[in-house]
């Protein structure tokens, strides 16, 4: 997959308010995931992001800011 963005505006909550695209989506929250370092048609790619993201998703609740 190398290198995609998923975007979403102040508002949206759920996967239909999200754009997926190769380059920026010029969203209001943008992430970037590069899975080059992943085997490519890994089974468990999906499974790796999941984990990432929820890992994320903490740092972003204890970060005093």
């Amino acid at each position: 997959m190398a290198t995609r963005f998923y975007g979403v505006d102040l508002g949206g909550q759920d996967a239909g308010d999200v754009t997926i695209d190769t380059s920026t989506t010029s969203s209001d929250i943008e992430l970037a995931v590069d899975d080059t370092n992943l085997a490519a048609g890994s089974v468990t790619k999906k499974h790796f992001l999941a984990i990432a993201l929820a890992a994320l998703g903490q740092a972003v609740q204890e970060d005093a800011v």
